[in-house]
């Protein structure tokens, strides 16, 4: 059975008009894997959870810290199982320094970058100084290394969890947004790709790998930037849905045109933080809803699709 989708835009579905009771009822009822795509202005910052378990990838500047401190509470997380920061930019990690000090963590994954690439901030100093102060180690991102979520509920006891494997880095690179870990996650018939600011020339090397990066839905790399989710790497991907994280008015002009093009050629439906806030996504792992916090973005009906899940400071 292929994954169904529901595309939402603050809980009104588009063409389809599916009523929000239905939407709700199969969020309270059906759905028990959840991906926040976190509003944190012009950075990254996604929150997965599942029966208990939570993974933080990324988490914006540093002041975002009490921002996503607050969200984290209120969506009832009292332990990150994973934190994965992808890449040491103050637009991912500003804030992890913060997070780390103000929750409790198990692991934190990173890449391990050259010597000559190794940076000497003070973001990156306070991200470091906050994992001595817990005596926690960096995990270093290891591409075929698979994590896999542990419940804790008595419902998780029956399901197979999701799946976290890591693609890349796969290679060394003179730009740290090539570093980026990007995290391809499984759950079901369903498939999620994060792929923090990895550009064409990591896509490149992704891809030379021969990892499946096929996903029904894409994290748009560096924050929608021309240079990233070349034309290639988003047919490799195929997704229904991409998430594209990027702050109101930026001075970048993210998402740029072109990849706005590139995804409505493909029939692509995405959502921006800066128009649309936080974006959730929802499954049981045959289904996908998305709502959104405000007003925004694309929505459209829902439709069948094959299974992607087959065989298997310092900022720029």
């Amino acid at each position: 059975m292929g994954a169904a989708f529901c595309f939402s835009s603050y809980l009104e579905f588009g063409d389809k008009e599916v009523p929000a009771a239905a939407v709700n009822s199969f969020i309270d009822k059906d759905a028990d894997l959840e991906i926040h795509y976190i509003d944190v202005g012009q950075g990254d910052c996604s929150l997965i959870k599942w029966e208990g378990a939570a993974v933080l990838i990324d988490c914006g500047e540093r002041d975002n810290a009490e921002t996503v401190l607050k969200y984290l509470k209120n969506q009832g997380v009292e332990k990150l199982d994973i934190i994965i920061a992808t890449h040491p930019h103050s637009d991912h990690i500003g804030a992890m320094g913060d997070v780390i000090s103000g929750i409790d963590v198990e692991r934190v994954i990173a890449p391990k970058v050259s010597s000559d690439m190794t940076p000497t901030t003070k973001t990156y100093e306070r991200f470091l100084q906050a994992m001595r102060d817990k005596a926690l180690k960096l995990t270093a991102a290891k591409p075929g290394t698979v994590y896999e979520l542990t419940g804790r509920t008595v419902s998780s006891a029956e399901k197979q969890p999701p799946k976290l494997e890591i693609l890349a880095p796969v290679a060394d690179y003179d730009d740290l947004n090539d570093y980026s870990v990007v995290v391809r996650m499984t759950y079901g018939e369903t498939a999620y790709l994060f792929t923090g600011d990895a550009e064409a020339r990591a896509e490149k090397d992704i891809l030379n790998s021969g990892a499946d990066v096929s996903a029904d839905v894409l994290k748009a790399g560096h924050h929608g930037s021309s240079t990233s989710t070349s034309e290639s790497f988003l047919d490799a991907v195929s997704p229904e849905i991409c998430v594209i994280q990027c702050g109101e008015g930026n001075s970048y002009g993210h998402p740029h045109a072109e990849i706005l093009e590139r995804l409505e050629s493909r029939g692509v439906k995405y959502y921006r933080n800066d128009s649309s806030g936080t974006v959730t996504v929802y499954s049981d792992g045959e289904e996908i809803f998305v709502t959104t916090e405000k007003s925004g973005g694309t929505s459209g009906d829902k439709n069948n699709k094959s299974s992607k899940n087959k065989n298997k400071e310092d900022v720029e």
